[in-house]
């Protein structure tokens, strides 16, 4: 992907085959690469379908009618499936339809790709072993993945899709089905990904400002708003889609205010907030 071109979708709508409205109307937006974007919107919002979009999942996988235009650097990923499925990584809402149901070890899961591309059975096996002990999945690798916890499985589904070194990730709610302590290990390792281009949907509005570069707030299929957290939960208009994170609510109830006015969302901003800022 060429760095230099823009995220952008122009006039972008989606219709599934005999749905009674569209799933997307009219998107409008362009975002510079090597950000995290977080996608944020009450139930039926439409993040789902904006994850398959992205990734190209449709129309070339899931049928959809698709109008408008959007661009992935210098690529259609609607039209160019082959070339964009090199370098997306995408990880399912739910894991077990990203796993292949074929492999009968978490290791030989993980290796799929990469035995699809060639590579040898040591660069695999070093890979797989890397990428194990990342997501602590070190002592399951000759497990069968289907006899792994749910928080597991989710694990394994974003290691499925790290293990080809994608420049681009899409994560649909990838630790709904994890622990506390696994959620926190996942968005320390997000933050900390800026070489790539990132979206990212989550009920943790928490763990998103803390992460993220800027949110989109879809609502009935519409972009309602964007920008970076901070900007986006000082807009009154849209706390009645969306969650404030626990910071900006305490902050708004005491009055600590940033020196432009708006109230912290995150721990950083909310020490500078109350004047201890490290």
């Amino acid at each position: 992907m060429d760095d230099s071109q823009q995220i952008s979708l122009n006039k972008v709508s989606v219709a599934y085959p005999g749905a009674e409205r569209n799933q997307l109307s009219d998107l409008t937006i362009k975002t510079p690469a090597h950000q995290i974007i977080g996608i944020l919107g009450p139930s039926n919002s439409g993040k789902t379908t904006l994850c398959r979009l992205l990734s190209g999942i449709i129309p070339q996988v899931m049928r959809a009618d698709v109008q408008g235009e959007y661009r992935l650097g210098t690529l259609n990923p609607t039209a160019n499936w082959a070339e964009i499925n090199r370098f997306i990584g995408y990880v399912f809402q739910n894991p077990a339809d990203q796993l292949s149901g074929m492999a009968e070890t978490v290791a030989t899961e993980m290796a799929f790709s990469l035995v699809n591309l060639g590579q040898s059975a040591s660069a695999i096996d070093a890979k797989v072993r890397a990428l194990a002990r990342q997501f602590q999945l070190i002592d399951q690798l000759n497990q069968n993945p289907a006899t792994l916890s749910g928080g597991q499985m989710q694990r394994l589904a974003i290691a499925c899709a790290l293990v080809t070194d994608p420049e681009v990730l899409i994560f649909d709610d990838p630790t709904s089905q994890m622990d506390p302590v696994g959620t926190s290990q996942f968005f320390a390792w997000l933050k900390n990904q800026h070489d790539k281009t990132i979206f990212v949907t989550s009920t943790n509005v928490d763990a998103l400002c803390n992460t993220v570069d800027s949110l989109w707030v879809l609502n009935a299929g519409q972009l309602v708003a964007s920008g970076t957290p901070r900007k986006i939960f000082n807009q009154p208009a849209k706390s009645e889609l969306i969650p404030a994170p626990v910071v900006f609510n305490l902050a708004s109830q005491m009055g600590w205010a940033l020196p432009d006015g708006d109230y912290p969302v995150t721990q950083a901003e909310l020490m500078e907030a109350t004047g201890h800022e490290r």
